[in-house]
C-alpha cells in the first residue's frame, strides 16, 4: 500500500493546524493556533468559511453530541473559555466560563452533554458538564478529582453514566454519573503517568497514552467488593518498539505515530486490533509534514482511500491510497449495541456518616422484629454480621478514595508548574 499527496492547504508560517473534525454535511473543520477554525471543502481543501473563535490558541475542538453525520455545532476551548459555534451561520451559540477564570483545555460531547476540563489553577483542575439544551450553568462539576491540567475527556459511547478524564497529575479517572456526590462518583482511579490522551478501546477496556510515550490498556472495574484490580496490559515506552518519536493518537483500528528528527520526518499508520500493534504491516508516509510535529489524522468514513493530516508546519494534507485498499471503521466498536457498566451491581450511595449506617441497620432490625416475632436469633446474628461486613467494605472503599486524593494533592505540591511539559501545547 502506498500514498501520494493528493491536495494540500497552507495557512501561514507559525500558524499550527491542531485538530481535524468531520462535519459530513458541511465540510472538514480544522482548528488553528491563531484561535480560528476553518470549514474546508472535502475535495479541494479550500476554505468555505472561517470563524475567529478566540484570541489565543485553540486547546481542543469537539463536535457537539459527536454528531458527525448531521451536526453543525462545534465547541472550542481556549484561555478565555469554551465557545459553541454554528458553522452554518458562523454564530456563537454559547460562551462557557468558570468561577476561577481557568483556561479550558479539553472537551468531549455525547448523550446531550458537553464536558469541559480546565488547566490547573490553585490546587485543582475542574471538570464541568453542561446539558447542551440549556447552557446557563453546569449540571455537574467535579472540582476535587484532579490536581493538574485535565488533558483529555471521553464519555462512554454506549453508557451515558460513564465519563473518563485524564490529567497531567498522572491519573485517569472513571466517574459514575449516577452518584450525586463527587467522592462517590469517582468510581475508578488509574495511576499511570502524565496523560496525553485516553479513551475507550472497547466497552470495558481503557487505553492510556502518556507524555513520556508510554502506553497501556486497563480494565473497567465493576462494583464488587474485591479491591484487586485486573492487571493492565503494559506496552511501556513504545518509541523504539514502534519506530517513532511520538504517538499522535489512537484511532479505531490503528495508531498514528510521527517522527520529526534528523530531517527524516514521517507519518506512520500502525494497524491496532485485538490490543496488538502490527508494526510489520505499518504504512509509512515519508516527509509528511517535514520535521514538524503532526497533530492529527483523519480517515473519513465516506472516502476510505483518503487520509487527511495536519501539523505544526501549517499544512492540512490529503493523501490518496493508490491501491484503494485502506478500510478502517469510524468507531472502536458498534456503538449502537447496548452496554450498561453496572447493570448487575447495586449502585453506591452516599454513606459519609457511620451514624447513618448504624441507624439504618437498627431500623432494619426493628422492622424485622415487629413484622415477625418468631425470627430466630441465628438469623439476627447473620444479619448483623452481614451489615458489619458491608459497613467495613464501604468504609474501606471510602478510605481508599481519600488516600488516593491525599496522594494526588501531595504529589501536586511537590511538582513545580514550570517543570511540566505539554508535548502538544503551543505556548
Amino acid at each position: 500500500m502506498s500514498f501520494n499527496k493528493y491536495k494540500c492547504h497552507y495557512f501561514e508560517e507559525n500558524n499550527w493546524c491542531l485538530k481535524l473534525s468531520p462535519l459530513y454535511q458541511h465540510g472538514l473543520v480544522t482548528s488553528l493556533s491563531n484561535g480560528s477554525i476553518h470549514l474546508m471543502d472535502w475535495n479541494n481543501l479550500k476554505t468555505i468559511s472561517s470563524i475567529q473563535c478566540h484570541g489565543s490558541s485553540i486547546n481542543d475542538m469537539k463536535v457537539i453530541n459527536s454528531d458527525f453525520d448531521a451536526g453543525s455545532l462545534i465547541a472550542t476551548a481556549a484561555e478565555d473559555g469554551v465557545k459553541v459555534w454554528d458553522v452554518r451561520s458562523k454564530s456563537n451559540v454559547a460562551l462557557l466560563q468558570n468561577e476561577k477564570s481557568s483556561p479550558f483545555y479539553s472537551l468531549d460531547s455525547r448523550h446531550n452533554l458537553l464536558a469541559c476540563g480546565t488547566e490547573l489553577k490553585d490546587y485543582d483542575a475542574e471538570l464541568h458538564i453542561y446539558d447542551i439544551r440549556n447552557w446557563s450553568k453546569p449540571v455537574r462539576s467535579f472540582i476535587d478529582s484532579h490536581h493538574d491540567d485535565i488533558t483529555d475527556i471521553k464519555f462512554h459511547p454506549c453508557d451515558p453514566n460513564l465519563l473518563m478524564s485524564g490529567s497531567t497529575d498522572g491519573y485517569v479517572n472513571i466517574y459514575d454519573l449516577t452518584q450525586p456526590e463527587e467522592e462517590d462518583a469517582l468510581h475508578q482511579v488509574i495511576n499511570f503517568a502524565s496523560i496525553h490522551s485516553c479513551g475507550w478501546l472497547a466497552p470495558n477496556r481503557i487505553w492510556s497514552l502518556s507524555h513520556m510515550e508510554t502506553f497501556a490498556v486497563h480494565e473497567l472495574n465493576d462494583k464488587s467488593n474485591d479491591m484487586v484490580e485486573p492487571k493492565p496490559l503494559e506496552f511501556g515506552d513504545i518509541r523504539e518498539k514502534w519506530g517513532c518519536d511520538y504517538v499522535i493518537d489512537v484511532y479505531p483500528s490503528f495508531i498514528a505515530t510521527g517522527k520529526s528528527h534528523d530531517t527524516r520526518g514521517e507519518l506512520k499508520i500502525i494497524p491496532f486490533q485485538n490490543e496488538r500493534a502490527d508494526v510489520e504491516n505499518a504504512l509509512v508516509i515519508p516527509d509528511a509534514h517535514g520535521n514538524e510535529v503532526i497533530r492529527d489524522v483523519l480517515i473519513p468514513k465516506n472516502s476510505n482511500n483518503l487520509l487527511y493530516s495536519c501539523g505544526e508546519d501549517g499544512y492540512v494534507n490529503v493523501w490518496k491510497d493508490t491501491t484503494n485498499s485502506l478500510n478502517v471503521p469510524s468507531e472502536f466498536w458498534d456503538y449502537t449495541q447496548p452496554f450498561v457498566a453496572f447493570a448487575n451491581s447495586v449502585a453506591e450511595v452516599d454513606m459519609d456518616m457511620d451514624e447513618t449506617m448504624e441507624t439504618g441497620a437498627t431500623h432494619t432490625q426493628e422492622s424485622s422484629d415487629s413484622s415477625s416475632s418468631s425470627s430466630s436469633s441465628d438469623e439476627e446474628d447473620k444479619k448483623k454480621k452481614k451489615d458489619k461486613k458491608d459497613k467495613k467494605s464501604k468504609k474501606d472503599k471510602k478510605d481508599k478514595k481519600k488516600k488516593d486524593k491525599k496522594t494526588k494533592k501531595e504529589r501536586k505540591e511537590k511538582k513545580s508548574k514550570k517543570d511540566k511539559e505539554h508535548r502538544y501545547k503551543p505556548y
